[in-house]
């Protein structure tokens, strides 16, 4: 199993290839929850003055966010494809 595959949770009631798979959007979900959670982090550690104490903290966070973001775009799109 990848990084990327979902564990079914006990109580789930699709199999764990269709949430492996991403079925349903369940990995543009997942994407979506880091890239929330990951804005928050970044947020919180510009306030505190923490961005920028080591080369490049910035340029690399902002990088990987923006990746992050395109890559759910596209995720949605290829979604709103599929679903048509």
């Amino acid at each position: 199993m990848n990084i990327h595959q979902m564990i079914a949770p006990a109580d789930s009631e699709q199999p764990a290839s269709v949430i492996a798979s991403g079925g349903s959007g369940y990995a543009a979900d997942a994407l979506e929850a880091a890239i929330s959670h990951m804005t928050a982090a970044f947020s919180s550690d510009f306030v505190n003055g923490r961005v920028g104490e080591h080369h490049n903290t910035f340029e690399h966070r902002s990088r990987v966010l923006r990746q992050m973001t395109e890559s759910l775009a596209a995720m949605r799109a290829q979604d709103a494809v599929t679903v048509s």
